[in-house]
């Protein structure tokens, strides 16, 4: 059995082996998390190199002698030499979105610790403190990587995508949610400018009563026109020339708006006579989004 060597500080006594050890565990398990959170083929064995850095590091913040190496600015940098020895990083983009990982990680799993140990008053019921924080830690650890990019990818990346968007025509305002599509190219043939795709639905009640009767009672595409063309809106409609999977030369109904203004937090871009293409069927399932937005008037704001 390896003796313990002790470090004596005022008080209590801290255990280096134990601090190593407490250290080498987290540090491995939040690598491996931010592997998996950064999209990269964990290699344990690179992993297993930088955890144990972590917990000599973590070791020499035990001696006083060694406290010019455990400045903010050596910490990071500390921090950057772990991610380069544990991840095999192809780019300079790639270690930016790993380095950013794996802070968001540590500090996610110290909060969720700290807010587990008040909750269930740890020091009350005399858990040993080493032990209670690195079960809670690798437990945090482990649920962020193993969940952690599912929920990053269906829940907040999707409503980091989604903005506000307000339309007026005439005296009417429609207001709804909008998506980021970055696969929307569609333009108005007379401006060449953008057109944002919205459901019929969203905009119905914005429509005047001609036209959502051509909208809706027309089965026909051609008899739709017609009316349409006839309709108090006339010089508004637009037809917005597009191609999708299985159709060629489709064309899509548009309508210009007066005004469009997206709620970007601190712009809100807003925009003149934009034609909105209305789409009759639903954009997403659940009704998350009411529009596809491009990203041209995203970048505008």
């Amino acid at each position: 059995m390896i003796d313990k060597m002790v470090i004596k500080m005022d008080s209590p006594q801290v255990y280096a082996d134990i601090t190593l050890l407490v250290n080498f565990i987290m540090d491995f398990i939040i690598l491996w998390a931010t592997a998996r959170m950064a999209r990269i083929t964990p290699v344990i064995g690179r992993i297993v190199a930088a955890a144990f850095l972590g917990g000599l590091y973590a070791v020499g913040y035990l001696l006083p002698q060694l406290y010019f190496f455990y400045s903010f600015p050596a910490k990071v940098i500390f921090s950057c030499l772990m991610v380069l020895v544990a991840l095999p990083l192809g780019s300079w983009d790639v270690f930016k979105r790993a380095f950013i990982l794996f802070y968001a990680i540590n500090f996610t799993v110290a909060g969720a610790t700290i807010a587990f140990s008040y909750m269930i008053k740890a020091d009350v019921i005399g858990f040993n403190s080493n032990y209670f924080w690195l079960v809670v830690g690798v437990v945090c650890a482990l649920l962020i990587g193993t969940f952690g990019g599912k929920i990053i990818a269906n829940r907040v990346i999707p409503d980091l995508l989604k903005f506000r968007v307000e339309m007026k025509f005439e005296q009417k305002t429609c207001t709804g949610k909008g998506f980021l599509d970055t696969g929307n190219s569609l333009r108005d043939p007379l401006t060449n400018k953008p057109v944002i795709i919205a459901e019929y639905d969203f905009l119905k009640d914005c429509l005047p009563g001609d036209v959502q009767e051509a909208m809706e009672n027309n089965h026909d595409e051609g008899r739709m026109l017609d009316d349409l063309i006839v309709s108090s809106w006339s010089r508004r409609l637009r037809l917005i020339p597009f191609t999708s999977i299985g159709k060629n030369n489709g064309m899509l109904v548009g309508m210009r708006a007066d005004e469009v203004k997206v709620d970007l937090g601190k712009n809100h871009p807003l925009y003149k006579n934009m034609v909105i293409g209305i789409y009759k069927g639903k954009l997403t399932s659940q009704n998350k989004y009411q529009m596809l937005v491009p990203a041209e008037i995203v970048e505008g704001g």
